[in-house]
């Protein structure tokens, strides 16, 4: 046999023929669970963490008008690139609106991208069988749902990733200036988005193939060198514009990008962690298909030799941007996405083929074990919420309760199944019987924790409601003026969605200059931590009671001292 690349097949070689067909209902199945949990309440949850500040920066763009010159809280912000933050700007253009759905949009979009170029390169160098298992691991992989359902720019990296190795093997035969050109347009689009990994990591991917084909040679020509300029000048190009129209912009965005790839990676200014850190992100990440992986890495790790040159290549290439990763001085671990894909692809590939029978059958033994007991733990919840509300005073609400054991008994449902009616698990999946289990198994709790428990266990810690209530009373008063003591968020700041100029009180006399300043209606807003210090210097009439707290848990005992409070000071305080 012969791969889409033309090279013979000696070991890892899938096996045939593959249970389904490419175009089978298993594929409308398939795609209709990606999109449902990729799209299925997007915009349900309040932002977290660093979501705030990529919302924050779009708003003050459409705010000032000026969509190259990024800032948050009035203050120029140039680490990342412009592309992620006018891809939520389109987005919100297209839905008449600038909220969680609009900021997470792309990230799910382009979850959906890495999945379909993951899908391609199965079925390109493998198999059906490979491509489809491939495709619904990494669907129902940890660090793929949580980061598709995040505002941020990390899954544009991983698109773009994934979609440049994909067009390198589609145009692999074809070295003209298209394929070149198509290829460094995805990896220079992609660095727009997070940084120059979308250039450097798909160029360490193909390099393997690249040097064992000689293709190297074909780099030497014209068509490759032109279509590199073309590549470097679009992303060159709004760098060069940003800082020709910058009129007292403080940030310069080509010393930024050298600031916070290259420097970041030989002389780390945070995001320090150990060299090890990636041994324990990336199965993390992959769960909870970690067994497999790690199963398929040690099985493998003695027959490089016998591999078939697909597989070979992307043994080659996994090791080498895992390499790359851990030898960077700044480690953190959303960091290693992109290899997601990619441990997909080589997980699917080592248990779809034959002569690893004994190790398949332990990792396939202890993937199952570790599935069928999440869905034990599930049903079981009932009994463990009494126990967690006394150690933690976690009560859980009525839909938890009701969630938690329907979807471990759901779950539990396809190793039923497969006794009665095994020929349907393949149907519905597109995978063979051996996985079929598992794989609605992981998508039921997977995809149920990210859309339906997730949603529910976000509600208590909303700090959207604060804030708005906030934006509420600010817009009674049109006159009012508005300050935040010492520091804010910038979701925060999103929501209350002020257009005026941010004011931040870096000490007691400027917020007591703030109260005693002439607008009749002032908002003081400030982390409960700071209620001490301010309450002096408040009136008398605002010591008892702030105007606006944000509600607090016992389970979050730790997070109260940053609640936020806020206090409606009505006339001057002379």
């Amino acid at each position: 046999m012969k791969t889409a690349a033309g090279h013979n097949q000696i070991d890892f070689a899938p096996p045939s023929p593959s249970p389904t067909h490419a175009g089978g209902p298993d594929r409308i199945i398939f795609w209709a669970a990606v999109c449902f949990f990729l799209f299925w309440a997007l915009g349900s949850r309040g932002f977290w963490g660093l979501e705030g500040r990529w919302a924050e920066i779009t708003r003050e763009m459409f705010l000032r008008g000026d969509f190259f010159h990024p800032t948050v809280k009035d203050n120029p912000y140039f680490d990342k690139p412009l592309l992620g933050y006018w891809l939520i700007a389109l987005t919100s253009l297209i839905l008449g609106r600038l909220d969680e759905w609009a900021v997470r949009l792309p990230s799910a979009v382009s979850g959906l991208a890495g999945i379909w170029a993951t899908v391609y390169l199965g079925r390109k160098l493998w198999s059906f069988d490979v491509a489809r298992t491939a495709g619904w691991m990494l669907l129902t992989s940890y660090g793929i749902l949580f980061w598709t359902r995040t505002g941020a720019a990390d899954m544009e990296n991983l698109a773009a990733i994934t979609l440049a190795v994909a067009w390198y093997w589609a145009r692999r035969e074809k070295p003209n200036f298209i394929s070149y050109f198509g290829f460094y347009l995805i990896c220079f689009l992609g660095a727009h988005t997070k940084g120059l990994t979308a250039v450097v990591v798909p160029a360490l991917l193909v390099l393997p193939d690249v040097l064992r084909g000689r293709r190297w040679r074909n780099l030497l020509t014209l068509s490759h060198v032109l279509a590199l300029t073309a590549g470097l000048a679009l992303y060159l190009a709004p760098f060069i514009y940003a800082a020709m129209t910058a009129e007292g912009y403080s940030e310069n965005g080509l010393v930024l990008v050298f600031r916070e790839n290259i420097l970041r990676f030989v002389q780390p200014f945070d995001h320090v962690e150990p060299p090890y850190v990636y041994l324990y992100y990336l199965p993390l990440f992959f769960l909870p298909w970690a067994p497999l992986l790690l199963t398929a890495v040690t099985a493998s790790v003695g027959s490089f030799r016998r591999m078939n040159p697909a597989t070979r290549w992307l043994a080659e290439a996994v090791v080498l941007v895992f390499f790359f990763f851990t030898i960077s001085g700044s480690r953190r671990n959303y960091y290693i996405l992109p290899l997601l894909p990619f441990c997909a692809l080589f997980t699917s590939a080592f248990f779809m083929t034959k002569g690893k029978e004994r190790r398949q059958r332990l990792g396939l033994g202890l993937q199952a074990g570790l599935l069928v007991l999440l869905c034990l733990i599930e049903i079981a919840s009932p009994a463990f919420w009494p126990m967690v509300k006394a150690r933690t005073g976690f009560m859980p609400p009525w839909d938890l309760k009701l969630a938690t054991p329907a979807l471990g008994l759901l779950a539990l449902a396809p190793w039923l199944i497969r006794r009665l009616a095994p020929n349907l698990l393949v149907r519905i999946t597109g995978t063979r019987l051996k996985m079929a289990p598992m794989v609605l198994s992981a998508a039921v709790l997977m995809g149920g924790f990210f859309c339906w428990q997730q949603e529910i266990l976000s509600r208590p810690g909303d700090e959207r409601i604060f804030a708005k209530s906030l934006r509420a009373q600010v817009m009674e008063s049109p006159s009012a003026d508005i300050a935040f003591y010492k520091d804010v968020s910038p979701k925060v700041l999103f929501y209350v969605d002020y257009p005026g100029p941010v004011k931040i009180l870096n000490d007691i006399d400027s917020a007591q200059s703030f109260i005693k300043s002439g607008n009749e209606v002032k908002f003081l807003v400030s982390n409960r931590e700071y209620m001490p210090e301010l309450l002096p210097v408040l009136p008398d009439g605002n010591r008892k009671e702030p105007t606006l707290s944000e509600k607090y848990y016992a389970w979050d005992k730790d997070k109260i001292s940053t609640n936020m409070v806020a206090w409606k000071v009505v006339g001057k305080n002379k």
